[in-house]
């Protein structure tokens, strides 16, 4: 009996294919890919911004400004007021990057030791007390 069931379904699954596979298979192609870079581009992103903030909690006075001049995320690491790198690394020259930048909008990476509120694994409210 377990066997018939299986033979239907089967069935019943190479029939959908046949019906639906070719509109699937051109969904897949272009969700997919657009997925796919989209995936991608977000990582870049957050791996430049944690190497910008790595480089900017080692330096004097550190700091880090997000800038879009492309398009896309570029994360300029500041020592004082004068900025020293770029994340992912730029050819154009720091003045022409930052020249319409809001320099007020730059952020300190954090302090070692402490952690963001709501991060995982912070910490919570305590155990609560049994009455």
């Amino acid at each position: 009996m377990a066997s018939g069931k299986l033979t239907r379904a089967a069935t019943q699954g190479a029939k959908l294919v046949v019906l639906y596979g070719p509109q699937a298979k051109i969904v897949w192609e272009k969700g997919g890919k657009q997925a796919a870079l989209a995936a991608a581009k977000r990582a870049q992103a957050l791996n430049a911004r944690r190497k910008a903030l790595n480089h900017a909690s080692g330096v004097v006075d550190g700091s880090v400004l997000k800038i879009a001049p492309e398009g896309l995320a570029v994360y300029v690491v500041f020592s004082g007021e004068t900025p020293i790198a770029a994340y992912p690394p730029q050819e154009t020259a720091y003045a022409a990057l930052l020249e319409h930048a809001d320099l007020d909008k730059r952020v300190r990476p954090p302090q070692p030791g402490t952690r963001r509120r709501g991060h995982r694994g912070a910490a919570g409210p305590g155990p609560r007390e049994l009455s």
